[in-house]
């Protein structure tokens, strides 16, 4: 018996272990900001906007796109390593998830574009998560910035897949 599919599923299954982790830090990261949260008051805060959805809409938030990243380029500083935080942060934030992607959907047919559409989607599921929940504000430049970075994390894999790095990795996934 071949021992080939065992690691095979071995590998995979790691891999969606490794991914489930990176997604908990994501989550934590740019939706919570790094603050410590519960269920419970993410579900009272949930209840209290809806009580009051008009509130929802009166917040403030960034909808103009490229607004903050112009902002931000104009006060890069080297003296200052946090100026740029956000604009790099937001793009490193995603990269791993444009190299994840591709590796654990079974069909590897129009990555780009599923790459590309899923960093859109989670990225615009944490903008309005922040919103609704009043837990942040929603900002356009953010969903720029996150979905370049998952763009960054596909065009990282297929180097490191066409360089023949990634090549054992990426057939057994």
């Amino acid at each position: 018996m071949s021992t080939k599919p065992k690691s095979e599923s071995t590998m995979k299954l790691l891999l969606a272990a490794v991914f489930i982790v990176y997604m908990y830090f994501l989550i934590r990261i740019i939706v919570f900001k790094g603050a410590p949260f519960s269920l419970q008051s993410l579900w009272e805060q949930a209840g209290r906007m809806l009580e009051h959805p008009d509130r929802i809409f009166k917040r403030q938030g960034n909808y103009v796109p490229f607004k903050e990243i112009s902002r931000g380029i104009e006060h890069l500083s080297l003296s200052d390593p946090f100026s740029s935080l956000n604009l790099v942060g937001n793009l490193l934030a995603f990269i791993p998830f444009g190299v994840f992607v591709p590796m654990l959907l079974s069909q590897k047919v129009r990555l780009f574009q599923k790459v590309f559409m899923l960093s859109f989607a989670l990225s615009l599921s944490f903008e309005v998560t922040q919103l609704v929940l009043y837990i942040g504000t929603f900002d356009v430049d953010d969903l720029i910035l996150n979905t370049c970075g998952g763009v960054v994390g596909y065009a990282i894999y297929r180097m490191l897949v066409s360089s023949g790095l990634f090549t054992t990795i990426s057939k057994r996934c």
